[in-house]
């Protein structure tokens, strides 16, 4: 294979591997290493295939032959850090995030925001807690976890920054969210839940539960406006019918009419995208009235990653970011008082690699494990028909000009029938 032929089947390799014919990239690369091996990019991009096809331990092969002809080239060794990652050898994989940093700190936060995730599959609480801290969230260390089980803070004697907190949402609640573009009836509505119906749907079966608590619902309009379908494409009106449920109540400290917290219990507690969005000095008492609020099963997915926007105080929305390690053990250290209670945990990671961000999960959970592969736990499998357009009756209005707000609650949703701010 003379030169000019070999430049050629390189450029097209590189055109088929730009529109992901990864298998056919793969035919034309082994042919070009039949005749050449001297050219590093077509290792490079031989591992980048393997990688892609979710050949692993081929990649790893590949990438550990380029570092050791070229040692000093950064995004090889997170390319082996990730395919290890994937192999479940984390510790080869964070011997090879730190080679990267060592070369280039400019690949430090691609390489540490995945080490978080490596770190944490591996059950490394310290190293995982740092990694965080360095790129996540600043008050993520080495103590964090003592300050949230040691903390000393209740519902009735909530940290200093609570209040503040929830008036910083009720305000968002109330006036949207100027600087972002974002009308008051679309500031959290609920959405969240809607790639977990199904997951919930599950755990309503396994519990045979009939009432359930959405602890940090925002306005709840997903209670009104997703018309669900099942796996038979039977149509449901509601998610109350889908779910097939007597009862949902909304919750949402910052949404005056979803501030009441009844005190009882309910069969099954959800809380989506809610928990990040709480500081740590006072996880320890939410997550147990969470708990406390139910009787069968508890349901959550938590980010552990930024949020895309600030709240008006500059700081970012998920104000507690932390590994899966950490929620582990802080949910272990409260469930254990309410035995009764199944619970379904899960944290969300974005992880970087060749093919770009994806989402990660790391399911934290005491179902056995015959009973969690009941549960749907994949979001893209929710299907929704249709999503109503009626936010009228969540915007919040003036009356008489007079600095008075009214919302009009949710139909076949229990709330606060107090109504004014």
């Amino acid at each position: 294979m003379n030169q000019l032929i070999l430049e050629q089947a390189i450029e097209i390799a590189h055109s088929k591997y730009k529109s992901k014919q990864y298998h056919q990239v793969k035919q034309i690369l082994q042919q070009i290493l039949q005749h050449s091996n001297e050219n590093i990019s077509v290792y490079l991009l031989m591992g980048n295939v393997h990688y892609c096809l979710s050949e692993y331990q081929q990649a790893v092969e590949i990438y550990s032959y380029v570092t050791k002809i070229a040692p000093d080239m950064a995004a090889v060794h997170v390319n082996l850090g990730n395919s290890y990652a994937k192999l479940e050898c984390f510790d080869d994989a964070i011997i090879s995030y730190e080679k990267a940093i060592a070369i280039d700190p400019s690949f430090l936060k691609v390489a540490c925001r995945n080490a978080v995730y490596v770190h944490s599959m591996n059950q490394q609480i310290i190293p995982a807690l740092e990694m965080c801290g360095e790129v996540l969230d600043n008050s993520c260390d080495s103590n964090s976890l003592n300050v949230t089980l040691g903390s000393k803070c209740n519902r009735s004697n909530p940290s200093p920054t609570y209040s503040s907190h929830v008036n910083i949402y009720n305000k968002l609640h109330i006036d949207g969210d100027l600087k972002n573009g974002i009308r008051p009836e679309e500031m959290y509505m609920g959405i969240s839940t809607i790639p977990w119906i199904v997951a919930i749907k599950d755990l309503v079966d396994l519990t045979n539960s009939n009432t359930l608590l959405d602890y940090g619902s925002g306005k709840g309009i997903q209670y009104k406006t997703v018309l669900p379908e099942d796996e038979n494409h039977t149509e449901y009106q509601n998610l109350r019918d889908y779910w097939k449920v007597s009862e949902i109540h909304c919750y949402d400290p910052a949404y005056p009419p979803h501030q009441n917290l009844p005190n009882r219990q309910f069969d099954g507690v959800i809380s989506t995208d809610v928990l990040e969005h709480c500081h740590q000095e006072d996880m320890k008492w939410i997550i147990d009235e969470i708990f406390s609020s139910a009787k069968r099963f508890v349901f959550a997915n938590v980010a552990c990653y930024k949020a895309s926007k600030s709240l008006p105080n500059g700081k970012n929305a998920h104000c507690t970011i932390r590994p899966s390690v950490w929620w582990d053990l802080v949910l272990k250290s409260i469930a254990q008082n309410h035995p009764e209670v199944k619970y379904c945990v899960l944290v969300k990671y974005i992880w970087s690699d060749i093919k770009g961000d994806e989402s990660v999960f790391q399911v934290l959970s005491n179902l056995k494990p015959p009973e969690l592969a009941e549960i749907e736990l994949n979001p893209s499998s929710t299907t929704i028909r249709q999503i109503r357009q009626e936010r009228e009756d969540l915007v919040p209005h003036t009356l008489h000009g007079k600095d008075e707000r009214v919302y009009y609650p949710l139909e076949g949703v229990a709330v606060d029938r107090k109504s004014t701010v």
